[in-house]
């Protein structure tokens, strides 16, 4: 039996394919704020399983995302629980191949693909989409949108207590489980808003899980930016060669066929002022409310 996570406020496209393929025993439990929620209001009826819709409150000291999901896994009857979200794009198919790789190597994720069609959004999808996806698929990262595991591989009484004091699901997971099976053919697109604000508030929360879970590698990846500043200053053509062949290469390995991948030089030259502004200021919105990410474990949560 599979018990799937959906935290939601609305029952959007994505959550309608997602009930549509559930299998005689799942259960999909819809993880909401509260009763007036649009999704508690009208429930849907699936095909196959059941659904149930808990509302979970508000958040104290952690993510909504993460509060709901504390919630939902001590609800969760299942052997083999799947995360995801509203706004990830399925086949029809999808349930069924992220249940069967779980079974098969005990855990599994998805990879996520995010495109969008504002110009703030295509000048950094290079990093984000094409260098960022392609090393969480090339070395095993666990991305909450998509990812199940068996459940007896997972202190679950641990990942509770934490999720209720942090905001990132899926980074938590990076420590708790091992050998997260992942490969390029197995991608979802995810689209974002592509407006100056949206793509601040995204890029520092994602700045920010990597700089807490992983403190040296995002470090090293700063410098490794102003470096790359200093090698385009002396040698444009060689920068600018350079990430564009890396760019192309990583949209590939993906199946990504989008032509976004041309602005990898610019994209990489204005890298390290992002870097810079996520790191000084860590705070970010997110589903409605403000955070204020300050450690790993210290999170303020404000109504938006």
């Amino acid at each position: 039996m599979a018990s799937v996570l959906l935290p939601t406020r609305e029952w959007t496209a994505s959550c309608a394919a997602l009930a549509r393929q559930l299998e005689p025993g799942d259960e999909l439990v819809v993880l909401c704020d509260d009763a007036a929620d649009p999704v508690a209001r009208d429930p849907p009826t699936p095909e196959y399983g059941t659904i149930e819709i808990v509302a979970v409150g508000e958040p104290d000291g952690c993510s909504g995302k993460a509060h709901a999901l504390a919630v939902g896994l001590e609800r969760a009857d299942g052997d083999l629980v799947v995360l995801t979200d509203d706004d990830v794009a399925r086949g029809p198919d999808w349930l069924s191949r992220l249940k069967r790789l779980a079974r098969a190597h005990g855990a599994a994720s998805a990879t996520p693909i995010f495109v969008g069609d504002g110009p703030v959004w295509r000048l950094l999808e290079p990093v984000m989409t094409g260098f960022g996806s392609a090393l969480l698929c090339r070395y095993g990262g666990v991305w909450g949108g998509g990812v199940a595991f068996e459940r007896d591989r997972l202190d679950e009484e641990c990942y509770r207590a934490d999720l209720e004091r942090t905001v990132s699901d899926d980074a938590l997971l990076w420590d708790a489980l091992e050998d997260v099976y992942t490969t390029p053919s197995f991608a979802n697109v995810v689209r974002v808003p592509g407006d100056v604000r949206s793509v601040r508030n995204r890029f520092t929360r994602f700045l920010l899980t990597y700089r807490y879970w992983l403190p040296r590698a995002t470090l090293t990846l700063w410098v490794l930016t102003l470096a790359f500043v200093a090698l385009a200053l002396v040698a444009p053509v060689v920068a600018a060669l350079s990430a564009t062949a890396a760019s192309a290469a990583a949209y590939r390995y993906l199946g990504v066929e989008r032509r976004t991948w041309l602005l990898a030089f610019p994209s990489m030259l204005v890298l390290p002022l992002l870097l810079s502004s996520a790191w000084l200021s860590p705070t970010f919105e997110w589903g409605g409310r403000r955070y204020g990410w300050r450690e790993k474990f210290d999170v303020d949560v404000a109504d938006d």
